[in-house]
């Protein structure tokens, strides 16, 4: 019981009793029909914490998808750390993008489905925390990209659920383009030592490495051992690699 109780303290409503509150352009708008909500530490809670939310409280979840794309028509990006409607970038990955798409497949209506999928392509292409590289080359080099390993795992998950929602808005082209990317963790998977592993520039896997090592190793609170699984949406192929 506790625990859930703390599942209800963020996201926290940010809207006044008439709908206002301070947008990420930092203007006053005015939520009409919705809930304006803040504190969306998106790493930490993506996982677990936002699915929970679809199923126990579908109106609140679609009050934070629609939180999400207001602050995207207002800020150009979907959120990624948003704390008081300011972009903190803390953290890796665009985890926005597995919210809506869990919302999407699980039925809740009453957003912008189309808006919500120009949002989550934008996300996927920015030039953004080594994102274009990643998208021209497969994977993620440790010079240029600091936690490549863990950023590149992450992206693939949230390019995965891109990739689910095409039934959903009527784009069946982008699924054999997201589903690709998705596959992209293979490129730093080492079948040698089954270690996920940080690249080099060359293409190579970088030969110092120390599997339990958290500093400098391509990985971000975590290591090779932690992250050596993180392959959620393919576990059946992540286990025949292996």
């Amino acid at each position: 019981y506790t625990a859930l109780y703390r599942c209800m303290i963020h996201p926290s409503l940010a809207s006044d009793a008439d709908g206002r509150y301070r947008g990420r352009d930092g203007l006053i708008h005015r939520a009409e029909g919705f809930d304006y909500y803040t504190v969306f530490s998106l790493w930490d809670t993506y996982r677990a914490l936002h699915p929970l939310w679809t199923w126990l409280d579908p109106k609140r979840t679609r009050d934070f998808v629609m939180t999400f794309l207001e602050q995207y028509k207002q800020a150009g990006r979907l959120p990624v750390w948003e704390f008081a409607s300011n972009e903190t970038n803390c953290m890796i990955g665009y985890h926005s993008v597995s919210v809506i798409a869990d919302a999407m497949v699980k039925g809740i209506q009453g957003f912008d489905r189309k808006l919500a999928l120009e949002a989550m392509q934008h996300s996927a292409n920015q030039d953004y925390e080594g994102i274009a590289y990643l998208r021209d080359h497969g994977h993620l080099n440790v010079e240029a990209c600091s936690e490549s390993v863990s950023k590149q795992l992450e992206y693939a998950y949230d390019d995965w659920c891109i990739a689910q929602i095409d039934q959903h808005v009527g784009k069946d082209s982008l699924r054999q383009q997201f589903l690709e990317r998705s596959t992209y963790y293979r490129n730093v998977y080492d079948g040698t030592s089954g270690f996920m592993r940080p690249k080099m520039s060359s293409g190579k896997f970088r030969t110092d490495f120390d599997p339990m090592d958290t500093h400098g190793q391509g990985f971000i609170e975590g290591n090779a051992w932690n992250y050596g699984l993180y392959v959620p949406h393919d576990i059946p192929d992540m286990v025949h690699m292996m």
